[in-house]
């Protein structure tokens, strides 16, 4: 039976490495949220974390308005160019979270480990 190595939990989503006998698989992270799973590389994930970034920026004109955060849905493409997400502006932040503390976590195991050190 294959395990996960938990990389990072929030209330929307969890992210995890996949483990077979031999250990992790390597540089693919798997993203669960809402009824989601997106398993990308860790290039794809940063790449991602920009298109959340992008996402954000273009729908920030509708900062005042009071149903932004749930009613209104936005388009969220992927790194996976035939997979767009629609989520709510409160959706989307979490995604950010998920991905951003992914990422974090993925670096600091990855300089601990002594792969990142000169």
């Amino acid at each position: 039976m294959e395990q996960i190595h938990q990389i990072y939990l929030n209330s929307l989503g969890i992210a995890f490495f996949w483990e077979k006998e031999e250990g992790n698989i390597p540089n693919k992270v798997q993203l669960i949220f809402k009824e989601i799973g997106l398993f990308f590389s860790i290039t794809e994930l940063q790449e991602f974390e920009y298109l959340i970034n992008e996402s954000i920026a273009k729908n920030s004109c509708c900062e005042g308005c009071a149903l932004r955060n749930s009613n209104c849905k936005f388009l969220l493409k992927t790194p996976l160019y035939q997979i767009d997400l629609s989520v709510s502006m409160d959706e989307l932040n979490k995604i950010k979270d998920l991905v951003n503390g992914t990422l974090f976590r993925i670096n600091m195991e990855s300089y601990l480990n002594g792969e990142g050190k000169n």
